[in-house]
């Protein structure tokens, strides 16, 4: 008898169909196996038991990357050739496929790659069936070579007798090319000598060099060399942000970093993300002296294994101006290299890229492994979420921006965009819409975006699709996003981040929802404190401080602000010229940081809270006590104001600044605690930017777990604003639209 067999799940660019012709010829079966749509369809000849043990045999010889989501059975039309064979791909079969990301090297091919004698020698583009680049050089599905950027480099008879071998470990690998076939790398500006070898040179002497990869381009330099980071950062116009550093292997990374297994499987994973360690020893100060951790990352491709392995410990960073895409295309990086004194040289190759993609960025608390921002490596992997039946499109925040899809059953969300203020991320985020809903087959039945009536992805959203979008809240989105991670129904959430436009048209950004289903309440809020000053209050951390001590009627510290300018603020509070009533978090954070005196505005979002957080570690890790700080809850307001009160009190009687951010963050822990308390919901959930602090919620969940709270946080999605659109489609789906 002949049983067709229909496979869902990650089913296309890792072996799958090489894996289904090696059990089949294990077993002797005759059959045909092919892509359909996103997914798989075998035709296989044998008794029912048999198609079992095939089975069987077939998810034992799958690889890491593959997944089987669901197999469907169903008798078939007698099949009549003989042996097993792959066969065309078909067309879209009306099932969500799935798309694998881009897979670092392989073991395997990274030893090819070293090997003098292999005929892959240095080859910077090495792949096989189970590694290299898939997501970012599809064009369209099935997965075949011809969908993807590689069908402008025809195999060669070497590549395509591998190709087509049963028994080789290349058969049906669609990025695979060598030498003579495959894309071709370059070094600009253009001289004599091998491309990576001139690279290499030019950083060994204290350059910067533009390196394309798999989703798009990096400027590289070496960490401890001062004047190389400086005139990156002129570059990037980075100023004090923390740059990323890309090693050859954990060993080398743990003379630098300590290492939990967590976060050495992380690093070592397929997705090769960044991975925010804790730091052990310091490059040149200018790479991360702000943070206590480095953003480490291991080789993803052969022209990072080459680098690391000459060059030892290497900035990496994304090849683009602060808040501007990452650039992908060679035109506009050699205009860059030639109009600007600070790129000595560009390293690049003639594969196209479709989808722009920045590296992942992971971090671990608690040995639980926290999603900061998609990317390379994670987009477009699925999430399963059963959010009703119809097909939707969700546009997710202007900040960090990340779009999603919900098609039956599954969320595909994108890669991270950055700020779409910036017309390049917006167009960006534009094209890579588009692209998804083509490449997933997606007729959207309905549009989600973020409340406030001016954000650009809302606009987008329109333009995109013709449908009046449902606008959600945006912390209602934040707490959401964890609900439909965790399937929760009901919940009080805490949002806490920087700003969001509230329902009562003010800032909020420290809310304390109650969440049933598609419906919430807000509970609990902190004191909603008039900010002057607009957007520009988020960079001035002294005058956010400044706004929160007038509100509690305390003086201000001259060494906080001049006389005259603390006077000019007093005046727009007094006269309400330019303020707006905000309930912001992030606002708070910046206040008190300002006023313990460790800095006074932020070069970079978080740059304040990230200092805070920094002294009170200090304070955790000298055994410094904690300045004992009590944050009132009274008629669903927390007092911060009051809190603010002391604190000031606290730092003009001379306490130690690293014991009052300790107090600090033990005080707002301890807040949560008391609104869950009045709130009397067992299910608690954190999310917003706030809690990437890792002091704050760690603290929060341990302390409402022993309240006899479960607490349930962002793990797939980003807890900022990346993980917006997965809300807001868990929302859309309860909705009648």
């Amino acid at each position: 008898m002949t049983t067709r067999i229909f496979i869902t799940g990650i089913v296309q660019g890792v072996g799958f169909r090489p894996c289904c012709k090696k059990a089949a010829d294990s077993l002797g079966l005759s059959g045909t196996a092919r892509n359909l749509g996103g997914n798989a369809e075998i035709i296989i000849r044998c008794e029912t038991q048999v198609t079992e043990i095939f089975l069987r045999r077939l998810v034992s010889l799958l690889p890491k990357e593959a997944r089987i989501d669901s197999i469907e059975k169903t008798p078939h039309p007698e099949y009549e050739g003989e042996g097993f064979t792959i066969i065309e791909s078909g067309a879209d079969c009306g099932y969500l496929p799935e798309i694998v990301a881009d897979i670092a090297t392989c073991h395997t091919c990274a030893a090819q790659l070293a090997d003098p004698r292999d005929r892959r020698y240095r080859h910077p583009f090495i792949s096989c069936a189970a590694c290299g680049p898939r997501y970012s050089v599809i064009k369209a599905l099935p997965y075949d070579r011809p969908n993807t950027l590689m069908d402008k480099f025809p195999l060669c008879p070497k590549c395509m007798a591998e190709y087509t071998d049963p028994a080789d470990r290349r058969l049906h690998a669609q990025t695979i090319a060598c030498k003579a076939c495959g894309p071709t790398l370059s070094f600009y500006p253009q001289g004599q000598g091998d491309p990576i070898d001139r690279a290499i040179e030019v950083i060994k002497k204290g350059g910067v060099v533009a390196v394309k990869d798999i989703g798009g381009y990096h400027f590289v330099c070496l960490p401890n060399c001062g004047e190389a980071v400086g005139r990156l950062r002129l570059l990037k116009l980075r100023d004090k942000k923390p740059l990323a550093v890309m090693f050859a292997d954990t060993d080398s990374l743990k003379e630098y970093a300590v290492l939990t297994p967590e976060e050495e499987a992380l690093l070592e994973g397929s997705a090769r993300p960044i991975v925010l360690v804790e730091k052990r020893k310091e490059f040149h100060p200018a790479v991360s002296s702000d943070s206590r951790f480095l953003g480490a990352m291991l080789p993803c491709n052969p022209v990072q294994i080459m680098l690391t392995e000459a060059l030892g410990p290497l900035v990496m960073t994304s090849g683009n101006v602060s808040g501007e895409p990452i650039i992908t295309d060679n035109s506009t990086m050699l205009s860059l290299c030639d109009n600007f004194p600070y790129l000595d040289g560009v390293l690049h190759h003639d594969r196209d890229i479709i989808t722009p993609l920045d590296d992942s960025i992971y971090y671990v608390i608690g040995g639980q492994k926290h999603l900061m921002r998609r990317g390379r490596g994670v987009a477009p992997a699925a999430i399963s979420a059963d959010l009703g039946y119809k097909t939707l499109f969700a546009a997710g925040s202007d900040i960090k921006a990340c779009f999603g899809f919900y098609k039956n059953g599954r969320v595909i969300l994108s890669q991270h965009f950055g700020d779409l203020e910036d017309d390049g991320c917006a167009q960006a985020f534009d094209k890579a819409a588009r692209h998804i809903s083509s490449l997933f087959s997606i007729p959207v039945d309905a549009t989600v975006c973020d409340l406030h009536p001016a954000y650009f992805s809302g606009r987008l959203a329109v333009d995109i699709y013709p449908h009046t979008p449902l606008t959600v809240q945006h912390h209602h989105a934040h707490i959401a996003s964890v609900m439909a991670e965790h399937s929760l129904e009901e919940c009080i959430g805490f949002a806490f981040d920087g700003t969001g436009y509230g329902e009562d048209g003010t800032v909020w950004g420290g809310e304390a929802l109650i969440c049933k289903g598609a419906e919430y309440t807000r509970f609990a809020h902190l004191a909603a404190v008039p900010l002057c000053g607009g957007d520009a209050v988020a960079k001035n951390a002294a005058e956010a401080a400044v706004c929160y001590l007038l509100a509690g009627g305390n003086k201000i510290p001259g060494d906080l602000m001049e006389p005259a300018e603390a006077e000019i603020i007093e005046a727009a509070v007094r006269h309400n010229i330019n303020t707006l009533p905000s309930s912001s978090c992030g606002r708070l954070f910046d206040a008190v940081c300002a006023i313990l005196g460790l800095g006074s505005y932020n070069d970079y979002e978080g740059q304040c809270a990230v200092l805070l957080e920094n002294a009170a570690d200090k304070a955790q890790k000298s055994n410094t006590l904690a300045y004992p700080l009590n944050l009132d809850y009274n008629n669903g307001i927390l007092d911060t104001v009051g809190l603010i009160g002391q604190i000031a009190s606290a730092k003009a009687s001379g306490a130690d600044p690293c014991g009052i951010a300790l107090g600090f963050h033990l005080a707002l822990a301890e807040g949560i605690v008391k609104v869950a308390l009045a709130a009397g919901i067992t299910d608690v959930a954190l999310s917003g930017g706030t809690f990437l602090n890792r002091i704050l919620l760690t603290t929060a969940t341990e302390r409402l777990t022993a309240s006899g709270f479960r607490v349930y946080t962002n793990q797939k999605v980003p807890c900022g604003d990346g993980g917006l659109a997965l809300g807001q489609l868990f929302i859309a789906g309860r909705k009648e639209i």
